[in-house]
């Protein structure tokens, strides 16, 4: 167990994730304690060394247990006092849950990350519940999520694996008050106060286990983790014990409705099929992103969220090498740490050099486990530069500095001409990277890129047509399955074309990369230059609908 100090804004909703985020965004980092000799200590104070001692600690060194402080939260685990917490020193406001950043941290099966919150107002201390999906007791009856109950002396509030009693000096005691906003229940359930389960995925026969390669299928959110204060790891499980099959660094679609319409986004997948029970989604939060930023505000543990998929062709699987060089920028890591992650965890016989970048050391995503990889993989090397100057400069940094360039790169990967190179970010850095490559003399036949990061336009369910304003040359391209006949000019691409006149086309990315939208044609046609080298695929009459345009009659099979 954990206990952190911090004061919260209580002018916030605290039902609002922005709360939290707010909240505990200024908490000072814990605090770690050196033993030792030659050991040193962060400067903190009496209260909060105490604090961190067990109650048993604290009996045998012969301490009061806050004699000084009359108000506490008393913490019992299977009845047994572990420690007893001063409520006002944590501030207005005292969060318990399974976040790092909660006041009191404590860990139980069904526990929520922010499962419930104690603040005082006027002189009174009350509770909210905050997790949905399990609740909270209070004297044995369900508080309703959000609604702030009055505590008083003696009232016992039950969360999963926990007791907590209330302990408060001048308040009356709780007999004979109702609790508004509460459902009596007429059962409690078992995980308050039973030990968990054995986990469902510990099947002897692993051959029972089901397993997805594809399709559509609904997933559970098992876990949340904050890997920076704008991005958020979603971490999705099946709704019965399921093992994810894919190739790293593909992405999946996923299918939502948002404000009561239906929409489709899609995401690079920042797991490895080499950890096969779940599946994981790393999302940015970008200004006037209107699914990325529905997804950081409103999902939930244990809500369910479908998906499908896997697709894209951005994947070491496709072009094995016995060297690689990862470069990304920003959420543009995530394609490639699923790819990193494989590599370690199956110990593959390739060489990789890692080069990202990021603003600042806070924006610094998966920053512990790359600098875990890079130590314990005697072939696995992560350079990490910054370009920006962070308010406040409160983190020092004596790694790299400004934007990848020529000097940068040939100093870094010496051998360049001898590896194969993944490049993901935003679409100003990929421009950069690949004229930087270009001058360097690099084989562009072995770059290998996706320009979109973690998130892609995937399009809504309603398909409606949508006029067209075509130039000259003009040419007429036939959808045989459809049996249509349309005109085009030489800037449509054909799945525009489609989407024009209500024709049908499966696609997931729109920029040529899931091979979503691959279609079967005969006559001329331009792809986009990156997708020129593959000449092989159209000179046997295969194209990307979304990024080619016709440059004679067509005919197309959709």
């Amino acid at each position: 167990m954990t206990i952190r100090d911090g004061d919260g804004n209580a002018g916030s909703d605290p039902l609002e994730p922005a709360f939290w985020g707010q909240l505990f965004a200024g908490l000072p980092a814990p605090v770690i304690v050196a033993d030792g000799p030659g050991g040193s200590s962060t400067p903190q104070s009496e209260t909060l060394v105490r604090r961190r001692k067990t109650w048993v600690d604290r009996l045998f060194a012969g301490e009061a247990s806050y004699a000084n402080s009359p108000d506490k939260i008393v913490i019992l685990q299977n009845g047994v006092e572990i420690e007893d917490v001063p409520i006002d020193p944590l501030g207005s406001w005292t969060v318990v849950g399974r976040h790092p950043r909660a006041h009191i941290q404590l860990e139980a099966y069904k526990l929520g990350l922010f499962h419930a919150a104690f603040y005082k107002k006027d002189g009174r201390f009350y509770l909210r519940a905050i997790d949905l999906e399990c609740g909270t007791l209070l004297d044995r009856k369900k508080i309703k999520a959000g609604v702030p109950v009055p505590l008083r002396d003696g009232s016992l509030v039950d969360i999963p694996g926990y007791q907590l009693r209330i302990r408060l000096a001048n308040s009356p005691a709780t007999g004979g008050e109702e609790i508004v906003e509460a459902e009596e229940l007429a059962e409690i359930s078992s995980y308050f106060y039973v030990p968990p389960p054995p986990p469902s995925n510990l099947i002897e026969d692993r051959a029972a286990i089901a397993l997805w390669s594809g399709g559509v299928t609904s997933l559970k959110v098992a876990d949340i983790i904050e890997e920076t204060t704008d991005v958020k790891t979603f971490r999705l499980v099946g709704e019965k014990p399921l093992l994810f099959s894919y190739r790293p660094g593909q992405f999946v679609t996923l299918l939502l409705t948002i404000d009561g319409e239906y929409i489709e986004r899609s995401y690079s997948i920042s797991s490895s099929p080499s950890r096969p029970h779940v599946l994981e989604l790393t999302v940015k939060r970008v200004p006037g992103g209107r699914v990325s930023n529905w997804l950081c505000d409103h999902v939930m543990l244990g809500e369910r969220l479908t998906i499908k998929g896997p697709a894209g062709k951005f994947s070491c699987f496709d072009c094995p090498a016995s060297k690689m060089l990862f470069i990304g920028a920003g959420s543009g890591i995530t394609p490639m740490m699923s790819m990193s992650r494989w590599i370690v965890d199956t110990t593959t016989d390739v060489d990789v050099k890692f080069l990202v970048s990021f603003k600042s050391p806070a924006d610094i995503i998966f920053r512990k486990e790359l600098e875990l990889i890079s130590a314990r993989h005697a072939c696995f090397r992560v350079a990490v530069t910054l370009t920006s100057a962070w308010p406040g400069r409160s983190e020092s940094w004596t790694g790299l500095t400004g934007r990848f360039d020529k000097s940068m790169i040939h100093a870094l990967v010496p051998d360049l001409d001898q590896r194969h190179v993944f490049l993901c970010g935003p679409e100003p850095f990929a421009a950069e990277v690949r004229r930087i490559l270009q001058e360097l003399g690099f084989d562009q036949a072995k770059l290998h890129s996706e320009s979109f990061g973690s998130s892609r336009v995937a399009g809504g369910g309603k398909r409606v047509p949508k006029p067209l304003a075509l130039s000259e040359p003009r040419h007429r391209v036939h959808f045989i399955k459809s049996d249509r006949t349309v005109e085009t000019d030489e800037t449509v691409t054909l799945l525009e074309l489609a989407e024009a006149h209500g024709i049908e086309m499966d696609y997931a990315c729109r920029t040529g990369s899931c091979a979503e939208c691959e279609v079967s044609f005969t006559g001329t046609l331009s792809e986009k230059p990156e997708f020129e080298k593959d000449r092989r695929r159209k000179e046997n009459g295969i194209a990307f609908a979304c990024c080619s345009v016709a440059l004679s009659d067509l005919e197309v099979e959709a």
